[in-house]
């Protein structure tokens, strides 16, 4: 079964066009690695899947329901009821946390479980004390993000992601804003998560991360999808040109 459909995805910004026709299927249980240069498209890809941008033109097909589709030239977004259901099947990890400044660890993972989800307090807290466990955050709940670390702070986001129990994981650079020791205790939870065959899409510049934990890498350049294939082959063998060149830099 696939998680995430996008067909025929383009999307502009004034006269750039950013996404030229993408098309990407995720089935579920499968890791796809995405990467790429700066200004490749990457992270545009991901904000229109995952609402935060809106799409020229294409469908995008998430859960099963239909997120928005081009009919007869006119491009159709789905209901507010719809959208909604839709959000609530996936998670988004953002390379600079993004967590609410004002609240604790526990009130960051349960907010939207109580007031979104409409979760009972107790229920959230059971919820945000298994993930905590999960992230070695434990002693961390009452704190606020300022006093963790960079590290930490991202585990916090991974938390609130999964909180939701979503169907897929979207994970925009996780690593960018961490020093390294810090990148490998946020690599390590990832890599968890993949062999607990949770859907997940990431893009990363870890390119031996990529490798080892993605089950199939997608490089994107110029707003298009040059080379796409199993993670380990298309990292140690590319085919196109434009693949080799940019993996001869790492």
């Amino acid at each position: 079964m696939n998680i995430l459909e996008m067909h025929d995805i383009h999307k502009s910004f004034n006269d750039l066009d950013v996404l030229k026709g993408i098309d990407l299927t995720v089935s579920q249980g499968e890791v796809v690695a995405v990467i790429g240069p700066s200004g490749g498209g990457k992270s545009t890809l991901l904000r229109c899947a995952t609402t935060l941008e809106r799409i020229d033109s294409g469908k995008i097909v998430i859960g099963g329901d239909v997120l928005c589709d081009t009919r007869d030239e006119k491009l159709h977004y789905c209901d507010k009821k719809m959208l909604a259901e839709i959000r609530s099947k996936f998670g988004l990890v953002f390379q600079n946390f993004n967590l609410f400044p004002h609240f604790s660890v526990r009130r960051n993972i349960t907010e939207a479980l109580i007031h979104v989800h409409k979760k009972s307090k107790a229920e959230a807290d059971e919820i945000c004390n298994s993930l905590l466990e999960k992230m070695e955050l434990t002693a961390k709940a009452e704190e606020y993000p300022c006093n963790l670390s960079g590290g930490q702070q991202q585990r916090v986001s991974i938390a609130r992601a999964l909180a939701t129990n979503p169907e897929i994981i979207f994970f925009d650079e996780p690593t960018s804003a961490l020093d390294p020791e810090l990148t490998k205790g946020v690599l390590n939870v990832i890599k968890e998560l993949a062999a607990e065959k949770m859907t997940m899409v990431i893009v990363t510049h870890e390119m031996s991360f990529a490798r080892d934990v993605a089950d199939r890498i997608v490089f994107m350049d110029g707003g298009v999808i040059v080379e796409e294939g199993p993670a380990y082959e298309l990292v140690t063998n590319p085919k196109a040109e434009r693949t080799k060149a940019f993996l001869a830099g790492y």
